[in-house]
Protein backbone atom coordinates (compact mmCIF):
# COMPACT_ATOMS: atom_id res chain seq x y z
CA UNK A 1 0.00 0.00 0.00
CA UNK A 2 1.22 3.26 -0.69
CA UNK A 3 1.53 6.00 1.67
CA UNK A 4 0.41 9.56 0.15
CA UNK A 5 2.46 12.37 0.99
CA UNK A 6 1.96 15.09 3.48
CA UNK A 7 1.29 18.03 1.79
CA UNK A 8 4.73 19.80 3.89
CA UNK A 9 7.21 17.25 2.11
CA UNK A 10 5.67 16.72 -1.10
CA UNK A 11 9.27 18.10 -2.68
CA UNK A 12 11.04 15.76 -0.86
CA UNK A 13 8.87 12.57 -1.46
CA UNK A 14 9.17 13.78 -5.18
CA UNK A 15 12.97 13.23 -4.76
CA UNK A 16 12.46 9.65 -3.05
CA UNK A 17 9.60 8.42 -5.40
CA UNK A 18 12.78 9.15 -8.31
CA UNK A 19 14.35 6.35 -6.66
CA UNK A 20 12.70 3.19 -7.38
CA UNK A 21 16.18 1.23 -8.91
CA UNK A 22 18.09 2.32 -5.53
CA UNK A 23 15.57 0.53 -3.84
CA UNK A 24 13.30 0.87 -0.94
CA UNK A 25 16.17 1.51 1.78
CA UNK A 26 17.60 4.22 0.17
CA UNK A 27 14.28 6.02 -0.03
CA UNK A 28 13.87 5.64 3.83
CA UNK A 29 17.74 7.17 3.84
CA UNK A 30 16.42 10.02 1.92
CA UNK A 31 13.41 10.47 3.87
CA UNK A 32 15.96 10.34 7.51
CA UNK A 33 18.33 12.74 6.36
CA UNK A 34 15.73 15.24 5.48
CA UNK A 35 14.44 14.89 9.04
CA UNK A 36 18.16 15.40 10.44
CA UNK A 37 19.32 18.21 8.17
CA UNK A 38 15.88 20.28 9.15
CA UNK A 39 15.89 18.97 12.92
CA UNK A 40 19.92 20.28 12.84
CA UNK A 41 18.36 23.91 12.66
CA UNK A 42 16.58 24.00 15.62
CA UNK A 43 19.67 25.22 18.10
CA UNK A 44 20.56 27.86 15.77
CA UNK A 45 16.77 29.18 15.59
CA UNK A 46 16.38 28.74 18.73
CA UNK A 47 19.57 30.79 19.88
CA UNK A 48 17.86 33.81 17.57
CA UNK A 49 14.77 33.20 19.95
CA UNK A 50 16.35 32.89 22.80
CA UNK A 51 15.76 34.64 25.55
CA UNK A 52 12.02 34.29 24.96
CA UNK A 53 10.76 31.37 27.64
CA UNK A 54 11.07 28.18 25.86
CA UNK A 55 7.29 26.90 26.41
CA UNK A 56 6.23 30.76 24.67
CA UNK A 57 8.79 29.39 21.69
CA UNK A 58 8.03 25.72 21.62
CA UNK A 59 3.44 26.85 21.53
CA UNK A 60 3.70 29.64 19.27
CA UNK A 61 6.31 27.50 16.63
CA UNK A 62 3.48 25.17 17.00
CA UNK A 63 0.78 27.38 16.06
CA UNK A 64 2.79 28.71 12.92
CA UNK A 65 3.37 24.51 11.96
CA UNK A 66 -0.46 23.97 12.35
CA UNK A 67 -1.34 26.97 9.88
CA UNK A 68 1.45 26.74 7.80
CA UNK A 69 0.41 22.66 7.19
CA UNK A 70 -3.78 23.94 7.14
CA UNK A 71 -2.76 26.50 4.42
CA UNK A 72 -1.19 24.22 2.30
CA UNK A 73 -3.77 21.19 2.73
CA UNK A 74 -6.19 24.21 1.90
CA UNK A 75 -4.67 24.98 -1.17
CA UNK A 76 -4.21 21.10 -2.27
CA UNK A 77 -8.04 20.71 -1.72
CA UNK A 78 -7.05 18.29 1.76
CA UNK A 79 -9.04 20.53 4.12
CA UNK A 80 -11.31 18.03 4.79
CA UNK A 81 -8.71 15.19 5.69
CA UNK A 82 -6.63 17.10 7.59
CA UNK A 83 -9.37 18.14 9.96
CA UNK A 84 -11.15 14.98 10.11
CA UNK A 85 -7.44 12.83 11.49
CA UNK A 86 -8.42 10.82 14.01
CA UNK A 87 -8.40 11.35 17.75
CA UNK A 88 -6.12 8.33 18.80
CA UNK A 89 -3.53 9.23 16.27
CA UNK A 90 -3.33 12.60 17.29
CA UNK A 91 -3.44 12.00 21.06
CA UNK A 92 -0.07 9.60 20.13
CA UNK A 93 1.82 12.61 18.30
CA UNK A 94 0.58 14.87 20.25
CA UNK A 95 1.78 13.21 24.12
CA UNK A 96 4.63 11.88 22.57
CA UNK A 97 6.05 15.38 21.20
CA UNK A 98 5.17 17.42 24.03
CA UNK A 99 6.76 14.49 26.39
CA UNK A 100 9.46 14.70 24.75
CA UNK A 101 10.12 18.28 24.59
CA UNK A 102 9.15 18.90 28.03
CA UNK A 103 11.32 16.88 29.90
CA UNK A 104 13.93 17.70 27.77
CA UNK A 105 13.72 21.49 28.64
CA UNK A 106 13.42 20.54 32.05
CA UNK A 107 16.30 18.53 32.02
CA UNK A 108 18.44 21.35 29.79
CA UNK A 109 17.63 23.59 32.67
CA UNK A 110 19.03 21.53 35.65
CA UNK A 111 22.21 19.74 33.66
CA UNK A 112 22.60 21.93 30.63
CA UNK A 113 22.25 21.62 27.08
CA UNK A 114 25.01 19.72 26.16
CA UNK A 115 24.49 17.35 28.82
CA UNK A 116 20.72 16.61 28.53
CA UNK A 117 21.33 16.57 24.18
CA UNK A 118 23.61 13.56 24.53
CA UNK A 119 21.77 12.01 27.09
CA UNK A 120 18.69 12.15 25.58
CA UNK A 121 20.51 10.70 22.16
CA UNK A 122 20.26 7.54 23.49
CA UNK A 123 16.76 7.33 21.63
CA UNK A 124 17.85 5.70 18.24
CA UNK A 125 19.59 2.70 20.18
CA UNK A 126 16.35 2.90 22.64
CA UNK A 127 13.99 2.42 19.68
CA UNK A 128 15.93 -0.15 17.94
CA UNK A 129 15.92 -2.45 21.25
CA UNK A 130 12.15 -1.93 21.33
CA UNK A 131 11.34 -2.64 17.78
CA UNK A 132 13.57 -5.59 17.85
CA UNK A 133 11.26 -6.91 21.12
CA UNK A 134 8.59 -6.15 19.51
CA UNK A 135 9.26 -7.83 16.00
CA UNK A 136 11.18 -10.86 18.35
CA UNK A 137 13.71 -9.97 15.88
CA UNK A 138 17.83 -10.43 16.76
CA UNK A 139 19.97 -7.90 15.30
CA UNK A 140 23.10 -8.22 14.16
CA UNK A 141 26.33 -7.67 16.00
CA UNK A 142 27.63 -5.10 13.32
CA UNK A 143 24.15 -3.57 13.33
CA UNK A 144 24.31 -3.20 16.85
CA UNK A 145 28.40 -2.17 17.51
CA UNK A 146 27.14 0.74 14.20
CA UNK A 147 24.40 2.15 16.66
CA UNK A 148 26.82 1.81 19.76
CA UNK A 149 29.61 3.72 17.56
CA UNK A 150 27.47 6.53 16.26
CA UNK A 151 26.53 7.54 19.83
CA UNK A 152 30.06 7.04 21.27
CA UNK A 153 30.46 9.76 18.28
CA UNK A 154 27.41 11.89 19.65
CA UNK A 155 29.22 11.98 22.91
CA UNK A 156 32.75 13.00 21.78
CA UNK A 157 31.11 16.08 19.01
CA UNK A 158 28.76 17.40 21.85
CA UNK A 159 31.20 17.31 24.33
CA UNK A 160 29.11 17.26 27.76
CA UNK A 161 31.55 18.35 30.79
CA UNK A 162 28.90 18.51 33.59
CA UNK A 163 30.16 21.45 34.92
CA UNK A 164 26.88 21.74 37.12
CA UNK A 165 27.70 18.66 39.18
CA UNK A 166 25.79 15.49 39.01
CA UNK A 167 22.53 15.85 38.78
CA UNK A 168 20.55 12.72 39.08
CA UNK A 169 17.03 14.12 38.53
CA UNK A 170 18.01 15.69 35.62
CA UNK A 171 19.98 12.78 34.09
CA UNK A 172 16.51 10.65 34.74
CA UNK A 173 14.88 13.86 32.98
CA UNK A 174 17.18 13.53 29.81
CA UNK A 175 16.99 10.27 29.52
CA UNK A 176 13.21 9.57 29.67
CA UNK A 177 12.90 12.69 27.36
CA UNK A 178 14.67 10.05 24.90
CA UNK A 179 12.78 6.94 26.13
CA UNK A 180 9.60 8.56 25.19
CA UNK A 181 10.71 9.89 21.78
CA UNK A 182 11.75 5.67 21.08
CA UNK A 183 8.29 4.90 22.58
CA UNK A 184 6.46 7.45 20.17
CA UNK A 185 8.73 6.57 17.21
CA UNK A 186 8.23 2.64 17.91
CA UNK A 187 4.37 3.25 18.16
CA UNK A 188 4.06 5.43 14.81
CA UNK A 189 6.54 2.67 12.95
CA UNK A 190 2.69 0.99 12.46
CA UNK A 191 1.02 3.75 11.62
CA UNK A 192 -0.71 3.73 7.81
CA UNK A 193 -2.23 6.86 7.65
CA UNK A 194 -2.89 8.16 4.11
CA UNK A 195 -2.87 11.84 5.24
CA UNK A 196 -0.14 13.99 7.25
CA UNK A 197 -0.41 13.71 10.66
CA UNK A 198 2.05 16.11 12.13
CA UNK A 199 0.42 18.99 11.25
CA UNK A 200 -3.00 18.46 12.72
CA UNK A 201 -1.14 17.17 16.11
CA UNK A 202 0.89 20.96 15.88
CA UNK A 203 -2.63 22.89 16.89
CA UNK A 204 -3.07 20.30 19.84
CA UNK A 205 0.52 20.55 20.69
CA UNK A 206 0.24 24.60 20.47
CA UNK A 207 -2.66 25.05 22.85
CA UNK A 208 -0.89 22.53 25.42
CA UNK A 209 2.95 24.74 25.29
CA UNK A 210 1.27 28.04 25.48
CA UNK A 211 -1.04 26.72 28.81
CA UNK A 212 2.15 25.60 30.05
CA UNK A 213 3.52 29.24 29.31
CA UNK A 214 0.27 30.81 30.73
CA UNK A 215 1.01 28.91 34.03
CA UNK A 216 4.97 28.24 34.68
CA UNK A 217 6.96 31.28 32.78
CA UNK A 218 6.26 34.59 32.83
CA UNK A 219 4.81 37.11 30.44
CA UNK A 220 7.12 38.43 27.30
CA UNK A 221 7.32 40.77 24.44
CA UNK A 222 8.66 39.49 21.18
CA UNK A 223 11.44 41.42 18.66
CA UNK A 224 10.55 40.80 14.70
CA UNK A 225 14.15 38.79 14.74
CA UNK A 226 12.86 36.47 17.74
CA UNK A 227 9.22 35.88 15.72
CA UNK A 228 11.26 35.65 12.38
CA UNK A 229 13.70 32.60 14.45
CA UNK A 230 9.86 31.16 15.73
CA UNK A 231 8.18 31.24 12.07
CA UNK A 232 11.46 29.04 11.01
CA UNK A 233 11.56 26.25 14.29
CA UNK A 234 7.46 26.30 13.67
CA UNK A 235 7.92 25.46 9.97
CA UNK A 236 11.43 23.47 9.80
CA UNK A 237 12.51 21.46 12.73
CA UNK A 238 9.37 20.95 14.72
CA UNK A 239 6.52 20.12 11.65
CA UNK A 240 8.37 19.67 8.59
CA UNK A 241 11.32 17.38 10.17
CA UNK A 242 8.95 14.97 12.04
CA UNK A 243 6.74 14.93 9.07
CA UNK A 244 9.64 13.33 7.15
CA UNK A 245 10.78 11.02 10.32
CA UNK A 246 6.76 10.10 10.84
CA UNK A 247 7.55 8.76 7.22
CA UNK A 248 10.77 7.08 7.81
CA UNK A 249 10.14 5.09 10.40
CA UNK A 250 7.02 3.42 8.28
CA UNK A 251 9.33 1.80 6.08
CA UNK A 252 10.72 -0.29 9.06
CA UNK A 253 14.32 0.12 8.35
CA UNK A 254 14.83 0.70 11.92
CA UNK A 255 18.34 0.34 12.30
CA UNK A 256 19.53 2.26 9.92
CA UNK A 257 17.86 5.50 9.91
CA UNK A 258 18.33 5.37 14.13
CA UNK A 259 22.22 5.30 13.02
CA UNK A 260 21.35 7.82 10.75
CA UNK A 261 19.56 10.18 13.17
CA UNK A 262 23.60 10.68 15.20
CA UNK A 263 24.03 13.21 12.35
CA UNK A 264 21.72 15.55 14.07
CA UNK A 265 23.64 17.44 16.50
CA UNK A 266 26.79 17.20 14.10
CA UNK A 267 24.99 18.83 11.67
CA UNK A 268 23.15 21.10 13.97
CA UNK A 269 27.42 22.02 15.74
CA UNK A 270 28.24 22.55 12.08
CA UNK A 271 25.50 24.82 11.34
CA UNK A 272 26.01 26.85 14.64
CA UNK A 273 29.94 27.57 13.38
CA UNK A 274 28.78 28.52 9.96
CA UNK A 275 26.49 31.36 11.96
CA UNK A 276 29.96 32.46 14.40
CA UNK A 277 27.83 30.94 17.08
CA UNK A 278 29.54 27.79 17.68
CA UNK A 279 33.19 26.49 16.96
CA UNK A 280 33.82 22.67 15.53
CA UNK A 281 36.62 21.31 17.36
CA UNK A 282 38.84 18.22 17.22
CA UNK A 283 36.12 16.27 19.19
CA UNK A 284 33.44 17.58 16.92
CA UNK A 285 35.60 15.83 13.97
CA UNK A 286 36.58 12.58 15.86
CA UNK A 287 32.70 12.53 16.84
CA UNK A 288 32.10 13.04 13.23
CA UNK A 289 33.90 10.32 11.72
CA UNK A 290 32.67 7.49 14.42
CA UNK A 291 29.03 8.78 13.89
CA UNK A 292 29.35 8.31 10.17
CA UNK A 293 31.02 4.88 10.25
CA UNK A 294 28.34 3.61 12.62
CA UNK A 295 25.48 4.92 10.43
CA UNK A 296 26.99 3.02 7.52
CA UNK A 297 27.86 -0.31 10.05
CA UNK A 298 23.78 0.34 10.92
CA UNK A 299 22.32 0.44 7.80
CA UNK A 300 23.03 -3.13 7.18
CA UNK A 301 24.38 -2.43 3.45
CA UNK A 302 26.54 -5.33 3.84
CA UNK A 303 24.56 -7.94 5.58
CA UNK A 304 20.94 -9.32 3.65
CA UNK A 305 18.05 -7.73 4.28
CA UNK A 306 17.27 -10.76 6.93
CA UNK A 307 18.57 -8.58 9.10
CA UNK A 308 16.29 -5.12 8.59
CA UNK A 309 16.10 -3.43 12.06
Amino acid sequence: MKIASPPLFLGFSALTERLPPLGPQTRAACLALGAVLLWATWPALATVASPAPPFLIFGLASAVGFVVSLGLSAIQGQSASFLSTPPRTLAVVTIGLLTNNILYLLAMRRIGPAEANVISYLWPVLLVAIMARLRKERLGQIRMLGIATAFVGAVFAIGPAFDRGFDGGGILLAFFSGLSFAVYAAIRSYGREMRDVIGPSMGLLAMLALGFHAIFEPSASLTSTQWLAIAGIGVAPLTLSNALWDRAVRTGYMAMISGIAYLTPLASLVLLALLGIGTVSVGVVAGAVLVVAGALAASGFLPSRKGRG
